[in-house]
């Protein structure tokens, strides 16, 4: 008989960690799985290191060549036994309820196709660095956050429904390394939900063999091309990019025109309400809180004149008393505008000379070793 759950690992020279994370999925609490790990060809002890455990649970599959970890994520996804794919990487752990936590919630809704879990950041010695709490309670959060590029569930941290995921062809290799988010999208534009379990189930770790700067730069891009094609889908008369931005809150947005950006939003919300048969509830949700974003961007920088039109257009979409409270928060960030741009200005001025803000220069330093780094950084410098 088959598992219920096949936990997926694509690994390449993972010795250092690998012998902690299988560890920590042979001694969950739920026992119904099997762990299938695809070698993509590691010059290191890896595999030795697998096949100690001699587990009856552990499969290895060994790339003659080094293909990539998408190929390698797809080839395991084919040669799978599980009905639910749950993802781990090598230099990454489980906490032991992790799969019966995530297995209950696929069994109990069977619109749901994808639930992630809270983690917690960890360093090379397993030393904390931060916690990633997020939350998604129905479909119109799940699509909400993927509008404005917050993908909240982790891939390392997932767990999906094999079957509906190789209908949809499994992983896009060419989207690699944001495979995983093209790969949500899709199950958004299926009208899949997702759910995150609200209770820390993985340690996520960061160090320096993760990605580079300039393998984030790649990621970034690739990211948001498939952002552009997920918006096309719902909306294929918009201009795709603009909409990207704005949502985003990306500061390229106010090089765009303000006005065909914001009606592409609209077009894209259309799109939404007919594509994914919203019904009147979930369209009057989604579209109150698409305005209260696009007022959270403009407010971010209210003294640009593209700004200010998106703000108005904002206010407008926001009903009832909700309206007076937007405009006073408004009022607000404009009469704050002059100080936070001379803030941000100062700050970034000492960021070129970190001999004057060694906090900050040793920040900068750390940035170059860890995304979750990167991103308290670019906060620092208002970069995000």
């Amino acid at each position: 008989m088959p598992p219920k759950v096949t936990v997926l690992m694509a690994v390449r020279d993972g010795e250092p960690y690998v012998r902690e994370a299988l560890r920590s999925v042979l001694t969950q609490t739920f026992t119904d799985f099997e762990v299938l790990v695809v070698d993509d060809a590691s010059t290191d002890a890896t595999v030795g290191v697998v096949e100690a455990f001699d587990d009856p649970r552990v499969r290895v599959l060994r790339n003659d060549r080094n293909l990539g970890q998408v190929p390698s994520l797809n080839r395991g996804m084919h040669e799978a036994r599980g009905e639910y794919i749950a993802r781990i990487d090598a230099d990454d752990a489980c906490l032991p309820a992790r799969l019966a936590r995530q297995v209950d919630v696929l069994d109990a809704e069977p619109r749901v196709c994808l639930v992630g879990t809270w983690m917690q950041a960890i360093d090379e010695r397993g030393r904390r660095l931060g916690r990633l709490e997020k939350t998604l309670t129905d479909f119109v959060d799940f699509l909400y956050h993927t509008l404005i590029m917050r993908v909240y569930v982790s891939h390392p941290a997932a767990m999906y429904r094999r079957e509906p995921v190789l209908a949809l062809g499994g992983y896009d290799e060419a989207t690699g390394p944001s495979e995983d988010k093209d790969l949500w999208r899709k199950l958004v534009l299926e009208r899949y939900e997702a759910r995150i379990v609200p209770q820390i189930l993985m340690l996520y770790r960061l160090h320096d063999r993760q990605l580079s700067q300039v393998r984030a730069a790649h990621q970034r891009k690739l990211d948001c091309e498939s952002q552009d094609r997920f918006l096309s889908a719902l909306a294929p008369e918009a201009n795709a990019p603009a909409v990207r931005r704005l949502l985003a809150g990306d500061p390229a947005a106010w090089d765009d025109d303000p006005k065909q950006s914001l009606a592409g939003v609209e077009l894209v919300l259309a799109g939404a309400h007919e594509r994914l048969a919203l019904a009147d509830d979930e369209v009057h949700r989604l579209t109150a809180r698409v305005a209260a974003r696009l007022l959270e961007v403009a407010d971010g920088s209210p003294w640009r004149r593209p700004a200010r039109i998106v703000a108005a257009h904002a206010i407008r979409h926001i009903s009832g008393e909700r309206r007076t409270a937007a405009r006073r928060r408004h009022a607000v960030a404009l009469g704050l505008a002059p100080a936070i741009a001379g803030g941000r200005w100062a700050v970034r001025s000492a960021a070129d000379h970190t001999e004057s803000l060694p906090g900050l220069g040793r920040l900068r330093a750390r940035a170059r070793r860890s995304r979750l780094a990167r991103r308290l950084y670019a906060k620092a410098i208002g970069n995000e």
